[in-house]
C-alpha cells in the first residue's frame, strides 16, 4: 500500500463531518451492552459443558486479570483499582486463587481436561506483582494449565514498574511475549494523561539480550485521540517507535466515556490548567493516517482495523491466510477462538456463549468465597448472531467479505438474508467507503478508517435510520 493521496485531508474532513458518530469496536457481537444480567452461574456452566462436548480438545486462552495500579492514567477504561498497599494485592490473590479452585473442581466433576494453549496476564498493571507472588500465581494456575506446553504466554508491561532483571525473571517463568503500554511518547501528552514515561526508559529496557529472550515478540499499545495529540506530535512518536522496532503495534482510538470513567474528565479540566478539548473526529482520522503512513513506509503490515505487525510476524501471516482473529486482547493468529477469563470484570467467550464477571471487588469476593462463579452478565448467541458475528469479523479484520464463504458455512443465500443491509450500503458506496460486487463487499483504502461504521450496518441490535 502506498502513501495515501495528498487530498485525503479534504476527503476525510467531509466524511468525518458526515459520519460523526461513534460505533462499537465489535470486540464481540452482540456488544456487552446487550448482554443480560439474567445470565447466571448455571448458564455459564452450561456454556462450558457445551463447549467441551462439542470438542474436548478445543484450544483455549486463559486471561488472568490483575486489577491494581499504583497511579491513575486519565485515559484508562480498564477495570483498575489504585493502591500502594501491597497487602491489598496479596489479599486479592487469595480470592483469585479461590476462583481457580472453582474451575479445577468443575473440570474434575465433569471429567474435562481443558486444552489451554495460551495465557495472557493483564490488568491493571500485572507487573505490580512481586516475584514471590507472581510465582505463587503460576503455581496455582498449574492446577488447570500445563504451563510447559503453551504455544504462547504473554504479559502486559508497565515500563515504570520494571527493570531489566524483572523482565528477565518473566522469561525464566515461561513468558515469551511482552506487551508494553506506551500510549504516546510526546512529553506534553504524557503529562496530560498522567503517564510520564520517556522513550529512553523503554529503550533501556529493550536491550538486545532482552529482545532475544522473548521469541514470540514485543507489542506496543498506542492510543489515538489523546489531549494535545496532533499530526506533528504523533509523527515524532511513531518515528521513535519504528526505531525501537516492536513486532506488533496496536493503535486504537481513545474510548472517551466519562459517564462510566469519571477520571477521564480530568484530561480536559480547565481548572487544572489542562487542555480543554480532545481531538475531534476529523483530527483523529488525520492523526491515525499520519501514523499509518509512517508504519507502512517502514515495512509494517496493517493487520485489521487498528493493528500492525512486521511482515514475518505470525499475525501478519494469519492476515494473509485469512485465519486472523480479533478479540479484546487484539488480533491473534487464530490458534484459538475461545477465552476463559478469571478475576473481576474479566470476560469469557466459550463457544456460542459470552459471560462477564462482576466488577465490584466485594461482590467478587463474596461469590468465590461461597463457591460460586462470579458471573455478572452474559449472553447465548442464536444462529443469526453467529452469522452476523462472522460477517463483522471479516469486514473488520480483512476489509473484505466473500459472500460464498458465509453461504457455504451457514447454508444461506447471502443477498437474500442481508437484502436490507446490502441496500443500505448505497451511501457508503457513493462516498467511496465501500465497494459492492455480485459476490463480495470490499472496504476501500479510504474507507478503512470508517470500518466500524460499515460493520454497524450489519448489527441487528442497533436501530437504523
Amino acid at each position: 500500500m502506498n502513501k495515501l493521496p495528498s487530498n485525503m485531508a479534504d476527503i476525510y474532513a467531509t466524511l468525518a463531518k458526515k459520519y460523526n458518530y461513534d460505533a462499537f469496536m465489535y470486540i464481540e457481537y452482540p456488544h456487552k451492552s446487550f448482554w443480560s444480567e439474567k445470565f447466571n452461574e448455571e448458564d455459564f456452566k452450561t456454556g462450558l459443558r457445551s463447549l467441551f462436548l462439542t470438542d474436548k480438545n478445543t484450544p483455549l486462552l486463559l486471561y488472568v486479570h490483575i486489577p491494581y495500579c499504583r497511579r491513575r492514567c486519565f485515559y484508562c477504561t480498564c477495570h483498575t483499582m489504585i493502591t500502594n498497599d501491597y497487602e491489598r494485592i496479596k489479599n486479592y490473590l487469595d480470592f483469585l486463587f479461590l476462583e481457580i479452585d472453582l474451575f479445577c473442581k468443575f473440570f474434575e466433576e465433569n471429567s474435562i481436561i481443558p486444552n489451554f494453549t495460551e495465557i495472557h496476564i493483564g490488568g491493571g498493571s500485572p507487573t505490580i506483582l512481586q516475584e514471590k507472588e507472581f510465582g505463587q500465581l503460576l503455581e496455582k494456575l498449574q492446577l488447570i494449565v500445563d504451563l510447559k506446553n503453551l504455544s504462547e504466554f504473554s504479559i502486559e508491561i508497565d515500563p515504570r514498574e520494571v527493570n531489566i532483571e524483572k523482565i528477565k525473571f518473566y522469561h525464566t517463568k515461561g513468558i515469551d511475549r511482552i506487551s508494553f503500554g506506551i500510549q504516546d511518547f510526546d512529553p506534553d501528552v504524557q503529562k496530560a494523561i498522567n503517564r510520564v514515561q520517556p522513550p529512553e526508559l523503554v529503550e533501556k529496557l529493550l536491550t538486545p539480550e532482552v529482545r532475544k529472550r522473548f521469541e514470540k515478540g514485543i507489542n506496543f499499545d498506542i492510543i489515538c485521540g489523546l489531549p494535545l495529540q496532533s499530526q506533528e506530535s504523533i509523527r515524532r512518536t511513531f518515528e521513535r517507535i519504528v526505531k525501537i522496532s516492536p513486532d506488533r503495534i496496536c493503535f486504537n482510538y481513545l474510548h472517551y466515556s466519562p459517564k462510566f470513567y469519571k477520571h477521564q474528565m480530568i484530561m480536559i479540566d480547565a481548572r487544572n490548567g489542562r487542555p480543554t478539548k480532545l481531538p475531534d473526529v476529523y483530527e483523529r482520522k488525520m492523526i491515525f493516517t499520519e501514523a499509518l503512513n509512517i508504519l507502512l513506509k517502514n515495512g509494517y503490515v496493517r493487520t485489521g482495523y487498528d493493528h500492525f505487525a512486521k511482515p514475518d510476524d505470525e499475525v501478519a501471516k494469519a492476515m494473509k491466510n485469512k485465519t486472523m482473529h480479533w478479540n479484546a486482547l487484539g488480533v491473534t493468529s487464530g490458534r484459538y477462538s475461545d477465552v476463559i477469563g478469571i478475576g473481576p470484570h474479566s470476560w469469557s467467550t466459550i463457544g456460542n456463549y459470552y459471560s462477564q464477571n462482576v466488577y465490584e471487588l466485594p461482590l467478587y469476593e463474596a461469590a468465590v468465597t461461597k463457591g460460586r462463579f462470579p458471573i455478572y452478565r452474559g449472553y447465548k448467541l442464536n444462529k443469526d448472531d453467529i452469522i452476523r458475528r462472522e460477517v463483522i469479523q471479516a469486514l473488520r479484520n480483512f476489509f473484505f467479505l466473500d459472500f460464498n464463504d458465509v453461504e457455504k458455512k451457514y447454508n444461506i443465500d447471502f443477498k437474500k438474508y442481508f437484502k436490507e443491509e446490502i441496500v443500505s450500503l448505497a451511501e457508503f458506496i457513493k462516498d467511496g467507503i465501500a465497494e459492492l460486487s455480485d459476490k463480495a463487499i470490499t472496504i476501500t483504502e479510504l474507507g478503512q478508517q470508517f470500518t466500524n461504521i460499515v460493520c454497524m450496518n450489519f448489527d441487528s441490535y442497533i436501530k437504523k435510520g
